[in-house]
C-alpha cells in the first residue's frame, strides 16, 4: 500500500510518500511497520510515537486530517492513498 506520511513539529516538517506491506490495514499494524523502518533509518517518528505505539506527550495522529481519537483509534483502517499526519499541536500569536 502507498500512503503519504506527514510530520509536523518543532524543527521538523516532512511530507513523504511511502510504500508499505503491513500485516493488516489497521493503523496499529501500519504504525508497527513505520516504527521498524524508522529504527533502521534513525528517523523522526520517535518524536511523535513511542515504542508502545502511543503518541508521545502532546502529539496527535491524524488520518486524512481527522484525529484517530475521533475515528476507530488503533483499529482505523488505512487504505491506499491515505495520509497519516504526526504532529504536535501548537498555538501562538
Amino acid at each position: 500500500m502507498k500512503i503519504t506520511i506527514n510530520m509536523i513539529g518543532v524543527e521538523i516538517k516532512l511530507k513523504q510518500r511511502v510504500s508499505l506491506e503491513p500485516a493488516s490495514a489497521a493503523l496499529k499494524d501500519v504504525l508497527r511497520v513505520l516504527k521498524e523502518r524508522d529504527k533502521r533509518d534513525q528517523g523522526n517518528l520517535r518524536r511523535f510515537v513511542g515504542d508502545d505505539l502511543a503518541p508521545v506527550d502532546g502529539s496527535a495522529i491524524l488520518v486524512n486530517g481527522r484525529n484517530i481519537l475521533s475515528l476507530q483509534q488503533w483499529e482505523t483502517q488505512i487504505q491506499e492513498g491515505d495520509e497519516i499526519t504526526f504532529m504536535v499541536p501548537v498555538a501562538g500569536g
